[in-house]
């Protein structure tokens, strides 16, 4: 066999253990599942990761944690926060806010108007998503146990996102 085939052969035998071992890495040993999402709100669709650990679900209700990336990232960007805060028995939905990603806002956004829209609404729009979940766990009040994590940008959104949460709780209740 002449070298450069040889190093082929190498170089795609080290991608597939590579591949192999980061898929054990992603779901915490095979303990988390790991699916896309995709769900509709009324100003538009969101998407992300949603990280479930063995046993959530219906039966067993868990705390959510909602994180969320920067500006010009997406939903794989929060993979080691989100792989380590579900190791831990959270549900984690790493979330891609409106615009970036998969996600898409529904509206026309006008020109020099985007930075307005989709990280003021996404954290709090995801959120709502998640409470009506059956595997989101809920006090005897039905208040649910949901919390927003975000990193630069989304920080501001989980901000705004637990800014809107008390207001809605002011008129409602």
């Amino acid at each position: 066999m002449k070298s450069p085939q040889r190093l082929l052969i190498a170089g795609l035998v080290l991608v597939l253990i590579g591949s192999f071992l980061a898929g054990l890495f992603h779901t915490s040993f095979y303990s988390v599942k790991v699916e896309r999402i995709e769900f509709e709100k009324e100003r538009g669709t969101l998407t992300g990761l949603l990280y479930m650990p063995k046993g959530a679900g219906a039966k067993d209700p868990r705390p959510v944690i909602i994180t969320t990336h920067g500006y010009l990232n997406s939903k794989e960007m929060q993979d080691a926060p989100a792989i380590e805060m579900s190791r831990r028995g959270y549900i984690v939905l790493a979330l891609d806010m409106y615009d970036h990603g998969d996600s898409r806002w529904a509206g026309d956004i006008p020109v020099g108007g985007h930075f307005g829209t989709f990280w003021i609404y996404s954290q709090f729009d995801a959120a709502q998503y998640v409470y009506q979940q059956d595997y989101t766990k809920k006090d005897s009040a039905g208040n649910a146990y949901v919390a927003v994590s975000g990193h630069s940008m989304g920080g501001f959104s989980s901000i705004i996102a637990m800014y809107m949460d008390e207001l809605a709780a002011l008129q409602n209740g």
